[in-house]
């Protein structure tokens, strides 16, 4: 049954290109952002860096300047401030773009553009709200596992141990953040369908089996798509690599919305 919710959810995926090109641009905008901003810090570091001509003792003097920069100065202030906007602003955008798809999705007989744009303007503040809770439940766990962590770094001799040590706590984060952004997704969905809260959730309780074995699925297939072109970039280096890895962009964007747009089919047919 959940490749039927696969494959009609890969259908109604292809009636968003507006969505697709619109997170596609949103990501590359960020990746170059981003970039920019690593590439104004790192490069005049670089050209500081001793090179190979210079004495080891060089080089030392270096890593101890920048250590002694770092505590004793406030160098290291207006990057953390940069990297605090920029965080701040992506939490502020992705909510945002969210309810334009969301929207897209339940209102298929509208329009493309006027669609997304409406969502954004019906459904930006709740799933601001809703993105929000997310963030802080996420985070929640990381109350307790970071101490863990640091204990067993104290504790274990080597890398191994520790690794062995924090699998089953890391494990365990990652299936729980694995099924919270199921659960916000729902959310999501009825929130943009109209639903009440509490109707959403009980539909999520009632076809928890399906909706986590449908996602694993869709995760399965993604992660498959993605190690194929990740090696096909080692094996094909140069341009071809990088068209490919920039075709693959926008296929990671569609089958983004390939995972939402399945989890919606499942919606649309049960509830």
């Amino acid at each position: 049954m959940m490749w039927y919710w696969m494959k009609k959810g890969w259908a109604i995926a292809w009636e968003q290109p507006f969505a697709v090109f619109a997170l596609f641009l949103y990501n590359l905008a960020w990746g170059v952002l981003t970039y920019k901003l690593v590439q104004s810090i790192v490069v005049p570091l670089l050209h500081r860096y001793p090179g190979k001509e210079l004495s080891h003792e060089a080089a030392q003097l270096f890593w101890v300047e920048g250590q002694f920069q770092l505590m004793k100065t406030d160098l290291l202030v207006p990057y953390v401030w940069w990297a605090g906007a920029l965080v701040g602003l992506r939490m502020l955008l992705s909510p945002i773009l969210n309810a334009g798809i969301y929207y897209s999705l339940s209102r298929l007989e509208l329009n493309a553009g006027y669609r997304f744009v409406e969502g954004i303007r019906r459904l930006a503040l709740p799933f601001l709200g809703l993105y929000a809770m997310q963030t802080i439940l996420s985070l929640a766990p990381l109350y307790w596992l970071v101490p863990h962590v640091l204990h067993q770094f104290g504790e274990q001799s080597s890398y191994a141990d520790l690794g062995k040590a924090l699998l089953p706590a890391a494990s365990c984060f990652i299936a729980y953040v694995f099924l919270l952004q199921l659960f916000f997704l729902y959310l999501q969905v009825g929130k943009a369908d109209g639903r009440s809260t509490l109707y959403t959730v009980l539909f999520v309780l009632r076809q928890a089996p399906m909706i986590i074995l449908t996602a694993l699925c869709v995760w399965a297939v993604t992660f498959i798509v993605s190690a194929a072109v990740m090696a096909s970039a080692f094996i094909w280096a140069g341009l071809a690599a990088l068209i490919l890895f920039q075709a693959y962009r926008l296929l990671h964007m569609f089958l983004k919305m390939w995972a939402i747009s399945t989890q919606y089919a499942l919606w649309s047919e049960k509830a």
